[in-house]
Parts: C-alpha cells; sequence; structure tokens
C-alpha cells in the first residue's frame, strides 16, 4: 500500500513488537518487504532477544574469500572509501553476494551493548535476522531497514540502508551497506545515497563492458542525463541494439530482451546514417519521442561517453575510479613461449609458424584455459613485419555474437543492405585482417549456414558484403581455434568436413594442464619466475609441488598461474618455504587428496598422516567436552572458546 512506509514510525514498531509477543505476525503494520523477512525469521526460530552466532570466516578463509570476490573490491573500494569519508559518523560494508562482510569503512557501531559488524561474518538472515544487507541480497533490489524493525534487536541503535551490485549479465556481484544513528530525522537519504553508488559502479561496468559501442544515454530530464539514474543503451556501428541496462528500459517503457537484436532507428526517428554523422567525433543531444511522452538522449561515440560522478553532502565531487585493468598478451614472443614447453608440442608450435608464413592456415585445439589465443597472439607476432601498427591483428569470437550479427560483422555489408545500415557500408573483420591475421576464435560454435559462406572466402579469397555485388579482395592469414572437438562435429554433421580440412592446415592440439609431462619441473620454473616478479624469495616445499602437480587443475594454466601468484604474494612476510598448510583452507581440500592419483612421497605421506591425526584429537577433544557438559551445545561450545555453528561443523553434525 502506498501509506505503508509512511508508517515505519517507534510508536507503529511498538504496536508490532506488542502484537508478536502475544503470537501474531503484525504483517498489517509493517513495510511489506519486512514483513516477509519477519516471517522467515520466524521460521527458521528466530525472535527478538535471539542472541545471533553468525558464522565467521577466520583471517585466512578471509583473505581467501576477498581473492574469490577481488573484481568487486577491485571496482568498488576506492569509490566506497572516498564516500565513508565524505560521510563521517556511518559505517559503510562492502559485502559479497553472499552477504559476508569482506570491508567495513568508517565508523564502528556498537550492537546490544558488545556486537559489532567486522568483515568476515555472514549476515545471511538465518543467523542474524532481519537486516539490510541479507534484504538486498533476497530482494534483489535496495531495502531499508529502520532500527526497530531488525527483529532479533528491538532497540537497535542503528538503522541500515544496502544495496545489491549487479554486472551487464544481471548477476549480483555483491552489495553496498549504510549503516547510521537510529535517530537520523531523513533516513531516505541514506537509501538514496547508496542507491547513487551501485549506480554509478553499474554505469562504470556498463563502460568497461561497451566502451568500443555506441552508448546512448536516456532520462526524461536534461538536468538528470549525467546522473546515475539515466538509462544506457549500447548500439554497434551498424545501429543494432547490443544491450539494454534496466533504467533504460523503465524509461523507454520495453523490456530489454525486445529491443536487444533491433534497428535504433525506431526509437530515435531517424536514419542511423544521418544521426551518426551528427556524432561523428563528439556527442549529440537527441529528441525521442515515444508513445508514452517525449525523453531525452545523449549519444556518444565510441570510447567517448564517461560514467557519472557521485556529488558528496558537502558538495565535493567523488569520481568513480577504478583500476585499470591489466593488460593482455599482445604478441608474445613465441620462443618466450614455448620455452617451457614438452618438445613435440613447441615443435608443432613452431611448424604452425612456418605454415602461416607460408599462407596456410592453422587450427588450435584445447580446452578453455590451454592458451589457445595466446599462442595465436604469439604466431602473429612471429611474422614478418607484425610490430607494424600496420599489421593487422583482428580476432573475432564465433560465440559471443548472435547468428544475426555475425555475418555482418566477419563479412560486411554494402550501403543500404538492410535497416540501419551505415552510408558507405562496413568492410566487415576480413577486410579488416587484409595484410595481417584474422583469428576465428570458437569456430566450433559459427552457424552452418555461414560456414558455407566463410569456405567460399578461404577458398577464393575474395569476400562479397552482404547486399553488395562488388567482391572485394583478401590477403590474411587465418587462424581457427575450438574448444570442442572438431572432427567430433564432423562426424554428427554439426560442422562442415570441407570446411574443417580447409583450416585444419596445421592443427594444434594443446593439452589440458593435467596432461603435461614433467609437471612438477614446469610449476618449480613458474614458482622461480613469479618471485622474481614480486621480489619475494619463498621456497616452495617438495611435498606441495608433488601434491600440486597431481591436481587435476580444471581451469588449466589460468587456474594454475591464479593459485601460485596467490599463494606467493597472500604468504606471510617470514615464511621461508611455502607448504601446503600456508595455503588458504579451499586450496588446502583441494589439493589434501590429491597425491593418490600419483605417486605420493614419503614426506607428503607423513604430512597428511600428521594433518589427519590432529584433526582427530581436536575432534576427541570436542566430544569429551560436549560429555561433560551432559551433551549441552551451548555450554560445551563456550567452554572451547567456538561458536555453536563451529562445534557443529567440526563434529560433523
Amino acid at each position: 500500500m502506498p501509506t505503508k512506509a509512511a508508517l515505519r514510525t517507534s510508536d507503529v514498531m511498538r504496536q508490532a513488537h506488542a502484537q508478536l509477543r502475544r503470537g501474531e505476525l503484525p504483517v498489517d503494520l509493517l513495510d511489506a518487504t519486512i514483513g516477509r523477512s519477519w516471517q522467515r525469521c520466524l521460521e527458521h526460530g528466530l525472535g527478538p532477544g535471539t542472541l545471533p552466532e553468525l558464522p565467521r570466516l577466520s583471517g585466512g578463509e578471509l583473505r581467501d574469500r576477498r581473492e574469490a570476490n577481488r573484481r568487486l573490491i577491485a571496482l568498488a573500494d576506492p569509490l566506497v572509501r572516498r564516500v565513508a569519508d565524505d560521510l563521517r559518523g556511518c559505517q559503510l560494508l562492502l559485502a559479497g553476494p553472499d552477504a559476508t562482510v569482506l570491508k567495513s569503512y568508517g565508523k564502528r557501531f556498537v550492537i546490544n551493548d558488545h556486537f559489532c559488524i567486522t568483515p568476515g561474518i555472514n549476515l545471511d538472515e538465518r543467523w542474524f535476522g532481519t537486516n539490510a544487507p541479507a534484504l538486498a541480497v533476497i530482494e534483489r533490489a535496495p531495502v531499508l531497514v529502520k532500527s526497530s524493525e531488525h527483529l532479533l534487536f528491538p532497540d537497535n541503535p542503528v538503522s541500515c540502508v544496502a544495496a545489491p551490485l549487479f554486472d551487464v549479465g544481471g548477476d549480483c556481484l555483491g552489495l553496498i551497506d549504510l549503516t547510521f544513528a537510529a535517530d537520523h530525522p531523513r533516513p531516505e537519504i541514506f537509501l538514496r545515497r547508496v542507491q547513487q553508488l551501485t549506480g554509478a559502479l553499474e554505469q562504470q561496468l556498463f563502460r568497461d563492458h561497451y566502451q568500443q559501442r555506441w552508448v546512448l544515454q536516456v532520462h526524461a530530464s536534461l538536468a538528470e542525463l549525467d546522473g546515475v539514474a539515466c538509462g544506457l543503451v549500447a548500439i554497434n556501428d551498424a545501429g543494432l541494439i547490443l544491450a539494454v541496462d534496466p533504467q533504460a528500459a523503465q524509461w523507454l517503457g520495453r523490456e530489454a530482451a525486445t529491443l536487444i537484436g533491433q534497428s535504433i532507428e525506431a526509437l530515435l526517428g531517424s536514419a542511423w546514417s544521418e544521426i551518426r554523422r551528427q556524432c561523428e567525433g563528439r556527442s549529440a543531444l537527441l529528441g525521442l519521442d515515444l508513445a508514452g511522452g517525449q525523453l531525452v538522449g545523449r549519444l556518444n561515440p565510441p570510447e567517448a561517453w564517461q560514467p557519472a560522478t557521485l556529488e558528496g553532502e558537502a558538495g565535493a565531487s567523488v569520481s568513480v575510479v577504478v583500476p585499470a585493468s591489466p593488460p593482455s598478451v599482445r604478441g608474445a614472443d613465441l620462443e618466450a613461449l614455448v620455452a617451457a614447453w614438452p618438445e613435440p608440442l613447441a615443435r608443432e608450435a613452431r611448424r604452425a609458424s612456418r605454415a602461416l608464413k607460408a599462407g596456410l592456415p592453422v587450427l588450435l585445439q584445447g580446452e578453455t584455459g590451454t592458451g589457445k589465443e595466446q599462442l595465436a597472439r604469439a604466431l602473429h607476432a612471429s611474422l614478418d613485419g607484425s610490430h607494424d601498427k600496420s599489421v593487422p591483428f583482428v580476432a573475432l569470437n564465433c560465440a559471443a555474437l548472435p547468428e544475426s550479427l555475425i555475418e555482418a560483422e566477419l563479412f560486411g555489408y554494402g550501403e543500404g543492405a538492410f535497416t540501419g545500415a551505415r552510408k558507405g557500408g562496413y568492410g566487415g573483420r576480413l577486410v579488416q585482417a587484409n595484410g595481417g591475421t584474422l583469428l576465428l576464435d570458437e569456430i566450433g560454435d559459427m552457424p552452418l549456414a555461414l560456414q558455407a559462406r566463410l569456405l567460399r572466402v578461404l577458398q577464393e579469397r575474395v569476400v562479397t558484403p552482404l547486399g553488395d555485388h562488388r567482391e572485394v579482395s583478401i590477403d590474411c592469414r587465418v587462424i581457427a581455434a575450438s574448444h570442442r572437438d572438431l572432427e567430433a562435429r564432423v562426424e554428427a554433421g554439426e560442422f562442415r568436413e570441407d570446411l574443417f580440412y580447409r583450416l585444419a592446415g596445421v592443427v594444434v592440439e594443446l593439452p589440458t594442464l593435467s596432461e603435461q609431462p614433467s609437471l612438477a619441473e614446469t610449476i618449480r620454473r613458474r614458482w622461480a619466475a613469479l618471485c622474481r616478479r614480486h621480489h619475494r624469495e619463498l621456497a616452495l616445499d617438495e611435498a606441495l609441488c608433488g601434491r600440486l602437480a597431481a591436481y587435476d587443475w580444471p581451469g588449466n594454466w589460468r587456474e594454475l598461474e591464479h593459485c601460485l601468484e596467490v599463494a606467493l604474494v597472500g604468504a606471510e612476510p617470514e615464511l621461508t618455504t611455502l607448504t601446503l598448510t600456508a595455503l588458504s583452507p579451499r586450496w588446502q581440500r583441494k589439493l589434501a587428496g590429491d597425491l593418490s592419483l600419483g605417486r605420493p612421497s614419503l614426506a607428503a605421506q607423513a604430512a597428511e598422516s600428521d594433518t589427519q591425526a590432529l584433526r582427530d584429537l581436536e575432534q576427541a577433544h570436542m566430544r569429551r567436552t560436549l560429555e561433560a557438559h551432559d551433551g549441552n551445545v551451548t555450554a560445551a561450545a563456550r567452554a572451547l572458546g567456538v561458536s555453536r555453528s563451529t562445534l557443529y561443523r567440526r563434529l560433523g553434525h
């Protein structure tokens, strides 16, 4: 009801708690979101006065959780830190998508005379009752939880607001919570503030993903066009809509799914070619006449649009600052790349380089993470003159584009080929790669109809753009790559046999990491290289090296590199040798049983035996303590100095 929010007063909440003490859920007195939360809490056996026993991560587990959420932290930490400096007297929390607190900023409030919210605590509703971070995750929307609406803490001295943060795919990356004194007269200010925070960060994510595309900003007010409430639409060079964020869908009054793949002309009311001409090198304001009224738009050329900035309460500008992404591998030297490879594989890579120089196609096969694109760039870099900017390396991911876009992207199109086709047409990736190298990544996902066109282009070395009768000569080297077994797809009728043999001039099959011979030696060399890069002298324990070599590595090189580098930078400064026990609990669990697949050393067997013996001793001590307290879990946990949930977990209950 519209009056729900207006009734969230202290008098109403006293009535609600009184009704709850009589055994009735006061649904009519509560905000709908709060009412649903109280209902769930009561079903979990929680109520006013219940003392929460929150799962709390150890120091090592917290480091591991932060590493797992490093994308969220890298994105949000700089901005949240600045806002915390601006909003003195408040506490801000950065939490993961499961409501585990990763970082805390600003003031630290004390709840219930002794309880503080600190990093490592999980604020799941099942443990902590009604609270803003848990509700933001459940409702997938910004929420306000006023002081006495916290079910477990009727006399809570604080209120809190929280908002989830979504990536461009709609997945929740985490959330931001803002906690403030309960007596603040206008809590809605803080709700608006946290919405601005997540809105600014989501705009940054949108920009990072679509910075090479045209971006249309949409709002009903010109004054708000550069704010976090404006909608965003990503458009390709052909004028086709690639993405529509939730705010844009709301302003346009359409579901995002109904707009994606459509021409932008229907929204703009003018020919795309004319509008683009207005925006050459600069942004342009547009009027958008829609059935629901007129909106204001601004069309920005690729790389021209910048996300919104936040204005602090004191008027200071707080910009979104995000560390630059590390540069991707570009043209790594082939010999440096294959130096640590098994000789037969290195020989095939060199053979592929010679074949590519002679104009023959190269096919790279291997699972995700085995380094196909890295090898493709190294093969291109081995060509004469490849370091000249005029010798292009052009990549097209055949699995990343819908079928309707692959054809136009690959073969190009002529002027007027379809609605939204730009003036002068578009050459396409094959023409862009003239004189250089074209990488057709995930070629196994290319639709069969386009495979026939690609085969003709490769045979005749000419391409005919869509809607055009002219034939354009092409002269580029072709590398194809796929994680799929193309020969198996040929047998299944899902890939053209003639195209396969045209692409398979030289086939390099990149093995998974677990298939690499002498993996232990490779790990030692990689470890030594990482130590040099980070200026750290830290020996790698032989027993641990054996476990690493025996692990299956489903993520291949990416997973190994990540594991080793995190272990190195996270090691204690005084450590001289990295052993299994120095790794995070997650990696200890992953590596604990993998030597059974190979031949464990005596040292590894002894280490495993010692670890198991310690676990058995700890569990026996806990059981004796529980028996001494007549099975009273709360009393036994207090005597052991652990929480009830920890005791349950370690006893295997």
